[in-house]
């Protein structure tokens, strides 16, 4: 269960109404919608970070690197099927060319 807190803000006369009013239309608290508020905000923030991260212009993969990723890839995609079972063949299917 998540633990919570009581306690004052002050904000702006229209944000107040708008979230009101959101809370109404969705069948909230104002605490409720004021929680999701700043869990969205975190969530941006993450997402932010995750952006930077990416943005820090880290070299691309080595030929060797993408190989290796590549065949990691196609050995867990194979240990997936084979833990499915056999697939089942359409009739009409032909059998596609690899190029």
């Amino acid at each position: 269960m998540t633990s919570t807190a009581k306690v004052s803000v002050a904000i702006g006369r229209a944000e107040l109404a708008w979230a009101k009013t959101l809370a109404r239309l969705e069948g909230k608290s104002l605490s409720a919608v004021v929680t999701e508020s700043l869990a969205e905000r975190r969530r941006l923030a993450a997402l932010a970070e995750v952006v930077a991260w990416m943005a820090e212009a880290q070299p691309p993969l080595t030929d060797d690197e993408l190989r290796a990723t590549h065949r990691e890839l196609a050995a867990k995609r194979n240990r997936t099927k084979s833990a499915r079972g056999p697939s089942k063949k359409s009739r009409t299917s032909t059998p596609r060319r690899r190029g």
